[in-house]
Order: structure tokens, then sequence, then C-alpha cells
């Protein structure tokens, strides 16, 4: 991985996602883990409705995320 992308990823933290949010994603992060508890891909497709940057954007970050804490069997698709 290169090792600028690897240092932008070090900065991220997770406490800055407010509690609300934290709730909304606990059902898909639920699911994610019992993908990959189960050896299973993990199929993820991402839509945006103004525009498909976003989603473009979403797809990569997701897929840069798995390669680096090295979660197995991501996939992830942009339905624009």
């Amino acid at each position: 991985m290169y090792l600028q992308l690897a240092k932008t990823i070090e900065k991220i933290e997770t406490k800055n996602i407010n509690e609300e949010r934290k709730i909304t994603l606990k059902p898909l992060i639920e699911f994610i883990q019992q993908k990959v508890d189960n050896k299973q891909n993990v199929d993820i497709n991402f839509i945006c409705t103004h525009n498909s940057r976003r989603s473009h954007l979403a797809q990569i970050w997701v897929q840069v995320a798995s390669v680096y804490f090295n979660i197995p069997k991501v996939n992830c698709y942009s339905g624009g």
C-alpha cells in the first residue's frame, strides 16, 4: 500500500462519529462481521441519489480500508 495512503488512513478517528450514526451503522457492521466470520464474500454496492462521485469515492475508500485492515473477500461496487 502506498505510504501516503496508509498515513491518511491512520489519521481517521472513529471517535468523531456521533452516537446516533453509530447506532444506524451497527446492523451493517454486524452483517459484515457475520460474512467475514463465515468466510463469505462481502459484496457492498454504494448508491448515490444525487451524483455518482460520492458512490465512487465510497467504493474506493471501503475497498482500500478492507485491504488496510486485512478484511478478506470484500468486493465494492458503485451504482452511480
